[in-house]
């Protein structure tokens, strides 16, 4: 139980850092490129591989402290980074399903955003919403 609270605790932190940094970079977006959401990412992305794969780091954390870090904090602050440590995981042994995970990720989840809107899209006219 205390992981799951540890746990739930980062999450609440990750997920506010996000918000916070959304909400103050000044370049928001460029054009058509969301920077904060491309920086958050990215630099989630950092985090996550750095803590994972620096002995030094993850030793000096107790396992409830380490996940609370890494799946609570950085896995609410961005999910991109997760995909990218698990990807980079599964290339030591398998490279090919590491190229296809990154692949289908984005694949799939591109068509499960386009079939949410299609079916928010449906249910606002069955509803009469616009």
């Amino acid at each position: 139980m205390r992981l799951y609270i540890a746990v739930g605790i980062g999450g609440m932190i990750g997920a506010s850092l996000r918000f916070l940094l959304s909400s103050f970079i000044l370049f928001e977006s460029f054009g058509s490129l969301p920077l904060a959401t491309f920086f958050v990412n990215i630099t989630g992305a950092f985090i996550l591989t750095f803590i994972t794969f620096s002995p030094a780091i993850k030793n000096a954390f107790s396992k409830t402290t380490f996940t609370a870090l890494t799946t609570g904090l950085i896995g609410s602050y961005t999910t991109f980074s997760t995909i990218i440590v698990e990807a980079i995981e599964l290339s030591f042994s398998e490279m090919n399903v590491a190229i296809l995970y990154i692949i289908g990720t984005v694949l799939f989840g591109l068509l499960a955003s386009l079939l949410g809107i299609i079916a928010a899209t449906k249910m606002t006219k069955e509803r009469g919403e616009s």
